[in-house]
């Protein structure tokens, strides 16, 4: 199994949806601002994501 293969990425497009949906308008140039933003918040909640997929594939 390759180690450093990527499972999950958050897109510009997926940013660009929620922007839509929330009727929030950014730039180009915001994008550094966003990615630093994301990062924060997921800060450790990635790891809760992960025990949450591999909770429910136990659970199958």
């Amino acid at each position: 199994m390759k180690k450093q293969k990527t499972l999950y990425a958050i897109t510009t497009e997926d940013v660009m949806n929620v922007a839509d949906q929330e009727n929030i308008t950014f730039t180009k140039k915001d994008l550094p601002f966003i990615r630093e933003k994301i990062g924060d918040y997921f800060g450790d909640k990635w790891q809760n994501a992960i025990e949450y997929a591999l909770l429910a594939l136990k659970n199958e």
